[in-house]
């Protein structure tokens, strides 16, 4: 039997943790082969050459794909995308696969999917039809929407939205937030664990906090986010804070930048960290008292557990929210009231994203479509 061949593109160490387990599932089954694609801010240093993560998962890498990542100015975003175009046309062209795979709504993904477009592969598009009006995601997402043949969206809101933007309902399956399974499939560290790995006091609470730059306001304005938000973290004794550090969108740099000063003042309370990984950030907020920022994982995965979170700002601005979080501006008084009524809160479940089980029902799907095409 000739295998189908499944090419998995991932970018960035978050949109990596969301696909594992499909990665994980391709890798495994007797009718597919995985051709997994690295490229973005896994091969960047600045960002922790988080490829080092897939590389001790054990799944092998049939191609890099180095954009030589920048981020200062919106210039060399595009720059990049153009490095991202021409390495992922070659790298399709020599891998040949019978499909595509890809999830969310990075910009990354403007010359992977116009790359598989040109060259006829049909691609798998999960987390489409969601909603964020606080970055330029929207138009991305919706733009990747437009040229995959199999759409999994997280939830049915998501599945109606595909449906009006596509005039069907033809390949379109609710599948559930692929990042849910983690929390299933993983074993998680313990506190105790935890609190080793991390240097942190077992008794005292625990916040994780990570902030990504909200791209549709300017640089300034996301740097004055950081500092409204590191000085409420000031406010807060007897606790500790670990943060991880904003993506590679046009703004992180400038975040990041300010967490390595502001942390230098007190390396106990506040810890700061590149990338977790996957299995130790999960680990860690399941453990925290709080999670805080503008991370879709608190807004997706936290909510499976019932942690309290603040979300600030507009970055998630269209998404739905879940009981268990606590919407806020961005400004110093606003993030100090939704901080105190947050830690007040007690969990609260909510399963609204899924059940967990989304890579069976996506690899299903792709199975069922290339026999039928």
């Amino acid at each position: 039997m000739i295998k189908k061949k499944i090419c998995i593109i991932t970018a960035a160490r978050s949109e990596y943790g969301l696909l594992k387990w499909v990665i994980d599932g391709v890798h495994h089954d007797k009718e597919l082969q995985l051709q997994l694609v690295v490229t973005g801010a896994h091969l960047s240093e600045e960002h922790g050459y988080t490829v080092r993560f897939i590389e001790e998962d054990g799944y092998p890498i049939a191609a890099r794909v180095d954009m030589h990542l920048a981020s200062e100015k919106r210039t060399e975003i595009v720059r990049a995308m153009g490095h991202c175009s021409i390495g992922m046309a070659d790298t399709l062209v020599d891998l040949n696969p019978d499909m595509v795979v890809v999830l969310g709504d990075r910009y990354e993904l403007l010359p992977i999917a116009s790359a598989a477009l040109v060259l006829g592969i049909p691609m798998a598009h999960l987390s489409g039809g969601d909603v964020t009006e606080g970055a330029i995601d929207n138009e991305v997402r919706n733009a990747v929407t437009m040229m995959s043949s199999l759409h999994f969206p997280g939830v049915e809101s998501s599945a109606e939205n595909l449906r009006r933007m596509l005039g069907t309902d033809r390949n379109i399956f609710t599948a559930g937030e692929p990042g849910l399974e983690s929390f299933l499939r993983y074993e998680l560290m313990s506190r105790e664990e935890l609190a080793e790995s991390i240097r942190l006091d077992v008794n005292k609470p625990w916040y994780l906090v990570t902030l990504h730059p909200e791209t549709k306001i300017s640089i300034d304005e996301n740097v004055v986010m950081a500092e409204n938000l590191f000085k409420v973290m000031g406010e807060m004794n007897d606790v500790h804070f670990v943060i991880s550090k904003a993506n590679a969108d046009y703004g992180g740099s400038q975040i990041n930048a300010f967490w390595a000063n502001a942390v230098a003042m007190n390396t106990e309370k506040y810890k700061l960290f590149t990338s977790l990984g996957q299995r130790r950030y999960l680990s860690f907020m399941r453990q925290a008292a709080g999670v805080i920022g503008n991370s879709s994982s608190g807004i997706v995965e936290a909510p499976f557990l019932g942690i309290p979170v603040v979300n600030i700002g507009d970055r998630q601005k269209g998404r739905h929210l879940c009981k268990n979080v606590i919407q806020c501006g961005r400004s110093y008084e606003e993030i100090l009231y939704a901080v105190s009524k947050m830690q007040n809160q007690p969990k609260i479940v909510d399963a609204y994203y899924g059940d967990g089980h989304t890579s069976e029902k996506v690899i299903a799907h792709i199975k069922k479509y290339l026999h039928e095409k």
